[in-house]
């Protein structure tokens, strides 16, 4: 925790661990160096107290329920077992194969009943294909009622969803403006209007264009200017099936990609080179590639106000110079495919500078006039604005039926490429599974008028220009990414229907400094949150799904007690590394 004091001053250290007084004396330094004057205290039942806990629940939950499963101490102490472990119990559903353990019981009035360990997802619960097949079915239901909203704009941002405008005929009128310099050009601007006619490129550089295929990486801030990118490309007349973009992160990938050299810690960075190793190879099996296009995104657009510029993580902006020399350094794998690899840098934050950098980039290769350029580049805005007002529709309706239905929603606090199931490692389908609806930070609503009721006391107080300031925690505020975190904290911290799982990765320099803000945020609004932070230092799927079910658990707790008027139970609020 950021600020382990915020627990109190007393504190008890259980489970078996506690025999070793090493371990003992290793926690006992670091709370008190933490937390100076805490009493620091070992369970006298260190190793059972967790079962002593687990007992005092299930009283609970037999007294709400009324009746107990339980087959009695007696039947218990007599109860006969065995456990099998080789070839025929491991799971046969996935490539993992994992080892399963068979436990077979009997009890003293003969009945039996199998439990299955060792598995690391619900099919390794099952024995036949039928099962997964259930398995299966069961889980579209509940992702069709509980919709995952990250999941979705996963895969919205990447499909052709848009139809751009044609380009205009040749010599279309069109307004333009002359810009001049008086005194010999050390004077002021003028900018005089005109009219002109719009110019074309030629009918040849038009049917070399329908005949190029462009690949993208599906990576990093892509997950955010994807709509711009595809719908500037077919705007010029490049077919929506000749844009291709690599898969979603997978392990697979990057057993197949992840070896070539990259020497930053950030997993998300690094993977990068898988994808583009995807696009050399499996993608140009049958159709080979024309362009590579990984653009170094140095700035972005936001909704935000008041903040001190919109750039995106420097490490990520620069991945795509990384990958160049990554593919280059010992033979140059691009030219060996017969691949142009182009990763020109562009500014989103500037539309005049964007457009000028997109021209650069692609005028000569596409053999684009400046006008074409220019009228892709308000095709691709188009777009943009037309994924955003989905996803908030989508968002609008999924918290509306919260307040209505009266339950919670998950929101996930993350970068742009959290949306990539192999970097959110899927937790957010875990919580959909158990019932919990899905909200990303881009389909919260932006409309000024609904966001104002929750932020009224902070506008009216002066201590906010706007429902989209956040210089009241956070002035110094950076990073585009990172300042749409915080400002996602302040929404769920006055919305009463919003938890949120708030996910980072490994060593993200730009995210470290916000870890504090949400906390307190989040803290002093009594807002169930879940920090998984430094998601992907190593494989995380089993420690993840129990700190899922911890969570979900303290979520079901927390939310009966506030609708019973009861205190507020505690809700899980650590850091886990995997």
């Amino acid at each position: 925790m950021p600020r382990l004091a915020e627990l109190g001053r007393k504190f008890v250290l259980q489970g078996g661990t506690q025999y070793n007084l090493a371990a003992v004396k290793a926690q006992v330094d670091y709370i008190k160096n933490r937390v100076p004057g805490a009493e620091v205290r070992v369970h006298p039942h260190c190793g059972e107290a967790g079962a002593i806990g687990a007992a005092l629940e299930a009283r609970r939950q037999v007294a709400q329920r009324g009746q107990s499963r339980f087959i009695g101490l007696e039947s218990a102490i007599h109860l006969e077992y065995t456990a099998r472990t080789d070839a025929a119990t491991r799971c046969s559903f996935c490539d993992n194969h994992c080892a399963r353990t068979f436990i077979d019981t009997r009890t003293p009035q003969g009945t039996t009943s199998r439990y299955i360990a060792g598995f690391s997802c619900e099919k390794g619960t099952v024995e036949s294909r039928e099962a997964v097949v259930a398995l299966n079915q069961t889980r579209k239901r509940l992702k069709a009622r509980y919709p995952n909203l990250v999941d979705y704009e996963a895969g919205a941002v990447f499909r052709h969803s848009h139809n751009p405008a044609p380009l205009p005929a040749a010599d279309s009128p069109i307004d333009d403006e002359v810009v001049s310099r008086i005194w010999f050009g050390c004077g002021p601007v003028r900018r005089r209007p005109m009219r002109r006619g719009f110019v074309r490129s030629s009918e040849a550089a038009n049917a070399r264009r329908a005949k190029l295929r462009i690949g993208i990486p599906r990576v990093l801030n892509h997950y955010m200017v994807a709509p711009f990118l595809r719908t500037y490309l077919e705007s010029l007349g490049i077919g929506a099936r000749n844009i291709v973009f690599s898969d979603a992160s997978s392990e697979e990938l990057w057993r197949e990609g992840g070896k070539y050299g990259s020497v930053d810690p950030c997993f998300p960075a690094k993977v990068t080179l898988a994808h583009i190793h995807q696009l050399l190879h499996a993608k140009q099996a049958r159709h080979p590639l024309d362009v590579i296009w990984f653009p170094c995104i140095t700035h972005t657009a936001t909704f935000l106000s008041h903040i001190m510029g919109a750039s995106t993580c420097p490490v990520l902006a620069g991945t795509p110079e990384v990958a160049r020399a990554a593919f280059t350094k010992e033979h140059d794998l691009f030219a060996a495919a017969g691949v142009t690899f182009i990763d020109r840098a562009l500014n989103f934050e500037l539309p005049m500078l964007l457009r000028q950098q997109l021209f650069d980039a692609w005028g000569e290769h596409l053999g684009i006039t400046a006008d074409e350029n220019d009228w892709a580049c308000g095709q691709g805005w188009a777009a943009m604005a037309a994924c955003d007002h989905d996803l908030q529709t989508r968002g609008r309706t999924l918290l509306d039926q919260a307040v209505s239905e009266n339950h919670l929603v998950l929101l996930m606090l993350g970068r742009p490429y959290h949306d990539d199931p192999g970097l959110n490692h899927e937790v957010l389908e875990e919580f959909q599974a158990l019932g919990y609806p899905v909200l990303s930070l881009r389909a919260i609503p932006k409309d000024p008028a609904w966001l104002e009721p929750l932020f009224r006391d902070d506008l009216h107080s002066g201590r906010i220009a706007d429902v989209f300031d956040i210089c009241d925690v956070w002035p110094e505020n950076y990073s585009v990414n990172s300042a749409q975190k915080v400002w996602a904290a302040k929404f769920a911290a006055r919305h009463p229907h919003v938890a949120v799982v708030d996910l980072s990765s490994f060593k993200c320099g730009h995210d470290a400094p916000t870890y504090g803000l949400i906390d307190n945020i989040l803290s002093t609004s009594r807002t169930p949150f879940l920090a998984l932070h430094d998601v992907d230092a190593n494989k995380p799927g089993g420690s993840i799904k129990i700190r899922v079910k911890t969570f979900a658990y303290a979520l079901e707790r927390y939310w009966q007690q506030s609708a019973a008027g009861g205190e507020e139970v505690s809700v899980p609020r650590h850091t886990a590394s995997g």
